[in-house]
């Protein structure tokens, strides 16, 4: 024992250095016949390790890994590498002020009066364009790209990316909505949301002024205040330009009659004022105009004429 306590003595001195076994041994006076490694008796990865102990040495994987990175060149691996990444970043530079500087080109189409068409731009974009409107559609919908409204039109939007959409300044943006816009009027743009949700605003206000529309909103837009309102619309009229239906609850025959004014584009006017409150409760599908007058007057016993530029109801 005491010649072990020399061994661990005599060389805790010596720990910052390499050392030799044999010599160790040999100093100390020690054969290898007096030490057994016997597996069966001795767990020799325990020695090893109480040896190292007591030489106050220590297992430092890490440290020996340290010790061996300064000795390693990385330069092979890391200019190639460095050279694939920088070329990467260059080519998304690239690519994308390419993307915000090169002008956008449009096609447009435009409706004469009485006429209407249905535009499948992408297999999730449809848009119905009413009479006497138009649009531009870029050749390529880009981030930085927008469909361009004047006149009225319908459209259909559904799991696309972000959709944007400009009419009379107002900025529409969304993926999966569908949503009626009317810009026909000089100072007033109306916008009806049927599904989904809408998101809107006027440029010349904060970009912090946004609105968000959803399924049964409506959106007045009034020019010359800059005013944006919205409210809840029940009537589903204001589409039927492209579904051919005209639906009256419990409405009064003044606001049916304009409606379907509107819609068939032609003057009306109620010269009776006693029917002016009275309510009409029908559905009018694919029907002309001649036929639903022919209805409202038998159904309120009132003669229908005309003075060469309106129509008069007595």
């Amino acid at each position: 024992m005491e010649k072990h306590f020399k061994i661990f003595k005599t060389n805790k001195k010596n720990t910052d250095h390499d050392f030799n076994l044999d010599q160790i041994l040999q100093n100390s006076n020690i054969d290898y016949s007096e030490i057994s490694f016997d597996q069966e008796k001795t767990d020799i990865i325990k020695s090893y390790k109480t040896l190292n102990k007591k030489l106050g040495l220590r297992l430092n994987p890490i440290g020996n890994l340290k010790s061996i990175l300064p000795q390693i060149s990385f330069e092979p691996i890391l200019k190639p590498l460095y050279t694939i990444v920088l070329t990467c970043i260059i080519i998304f530079t690239i690519l994308t002020v390419k993307n915000y500087t090169t002008p956008v080109q449009y096609t447009e189409i435009s409706v004469d009066k009485g006429e209407k068409i249905t535009l499948h731009v992408t297999e999730n974009i449809t848009i119905y364009l009413n009479s006497e409107s138009s649009i531009k559609i870029p050749l390529e919908l880009k981030s930085n790209s927008k469909i361009i409204l004047e006149g009225e039109a319908y459209f259909e939007i559904s799991h696309n990316k972000k959709t944007t959409i400009e009419a009379e300044g107002i900025i529409f943006e969304s993926s999966d909505c569908n949503f009626n816009i009317n810009s026909k009027s000089k100072n007033e743009l109306i916008t009806h949301v049927k599904t989904g949700t809408l998101n809107l605003h006027n440029p010349k206000l904060p970009k912090s002024v946004k609105l968000a529309a959803s399924k049964g909103d409506k959106i007045s837009f009034y020019s010359k205040a800059d005013f944006i309102a919205v409210e809840k619309e029940n009537s589903t009229n204001y589409l039927a330009w492209h579904s051919g239906i005209l639906e009256f609850e419990n409405t009064s025959l003044y606001s049916a009659i304009n409606t379907i004014s509107e819609y068939f584009e032609v003057p009306i006017k109620i010269e009776n004022k006693e029917l002016l409150e009275d309510k009409l409760t029908a559905q009018f599908r694919n029907l002309e105009i001649d036929e639903i007058l022919d209805i409202i007057q038998s159904k309120f016993n009132c003669e229908i004429s005309g003075d060469g530029s309106k129509l008069i109801i007595n």
